[in-house]
């Protein structure tokens, strides 16, 4: 798919019109850019380094429901999250993998325990998955013995998820190109194409490649 020379041929043919030019290649534009492929629009993602590079790269990588917005009362979040997450552990197995959490019990905490158990049970009943469970002060023990603290009376462990943020953005993008999709990365926008009305139609790119010799580059994106 990327083969010897990609980048040279995708650069020759980089001058025409697009349906749609996409910048920035995290999750967010590897993402737009399947869908749009999808949909059949001719389509570029440009991202000025690594794929995955920026905020991707430096995200907590956890794949989660959201528990923390069941206190809120937000329910339908909440339900949209688990759910999205299931999905994405189905589906991209090997890269989004289930991660286990504990949530310690204390005798001074200002939330008690069972009202956790419930939150935690309305969790797992909106993801259509039981993965929560009580235990006791011995086996929270047991099962985290790095946890010391005063008045431990016990604690939970439930689920959520944890994801390869790289390696499930380059899964997309592949995809996406396998698809007819364009993808190039350390192609820099250096400003954008404007039509006289003050629209913009376009962008201006240089290769900053280490390798790179290409002057500044106007691609097109066709507006209908």
């Amino acid at each position: 798919m990327w083969k010897k020379g990609w980048r040279d041929d995708i650069w020759s043919g980089l001058d025409q019109n697009w349906d749609l030019i996409i910048i920035g290649g995290g999750i967010t534009g590897a993402g737009i850019l399947k869908e749009a492929t999808r949909a059949g629009l001719k389509v570029l993602l440009v991202e000025a380094n690594d794929f995955a590079a920026g905020t991707s790269s430096r995200s907590s990588k956890l794949v989660h429901g959201g528990f923390r917005y069941l206190k809120n009362g937000q329910i339908k979040m909440t339900f949209d999250s688990v759910r999205e997450r299931e999905r994405l552990i189905r589906e991209g197995r090997g890269l989004i993998n289930p991660l286990g959490f504990v949530i310690a019990c204390n005798r001074s905490d200002p939330i008690p325990s069972w009202l956790f158990g419930i939150g935690l049970s309305l969790y797992d009943l909106l993801a259509a998955r039981w993965s929560h469970r009580y235990y006791d002060e011995t086996r929270i023990k047991e099962l985290c013995p790095e946890l010391e603290m005063p008045g431990l009376t016990g604690g939970y462990r439930y689920i959520d998820a944890l994801t390869d943020d790289a390696r499930l953005v380059l899964r997309i993008i592949r995809e996406s190109i396998r698809d007819g999709g364009i993808a190039l990365n350390y192609a820099k926008v250096e400003g954008l194409l404007h039509k006289r009305a003050g629209q913009v139609c376009g962008i201006q790119l240089r290769d900053v490649s280490p390798e790179g010799t290409t002057d500044v580059l106007k691609s097109r994106q066709r507006w209908s």
